[in-house]
């Protein structure tokens, strides 16, 4: 395996690790769920950034993929909230 592998796998395992450790923290009332939903649509822009880093883009390309990443970021958030309340509601 090369190093840009072994990188991506961190970054991919980094995030589901997170994502779980805030899901249980979300489920027991710790966190709201704006909160929840931002950390939620927050990895998108951060794993798209991880990944032009570590295979080695152009600067303007990280710029680019993340800006991208963090407008889509910004579509979802509602629909994500408006899902985490519903969810919340139906405990």
């Amino acid at each position: 395996m090369n190093p840009q592998n072994i990188a991506l796998a961190l970054l991919v395992f980094g995030l589901i690790a997170t994502r779980l450790w805030e899901e249980g923290r979300w489920r027991t009332g710790q966190m709201s769920n704006r909160t929840s939903a931002l950390l939620v649509v927050g990895r998108l822009p951060v794993l798209a950034g991880g990944f032009a880093l570590i295979t080695a883009r152009e600067p303007v390309a990280v710029f680019a993929m993340t800006a991208i990443a963090v407008l889509v970021a910004g579509v979802l958030y509602p629909f994500v909230v408006g899902r985490l309340r519903r969810v919340s509601g139906r405990r």
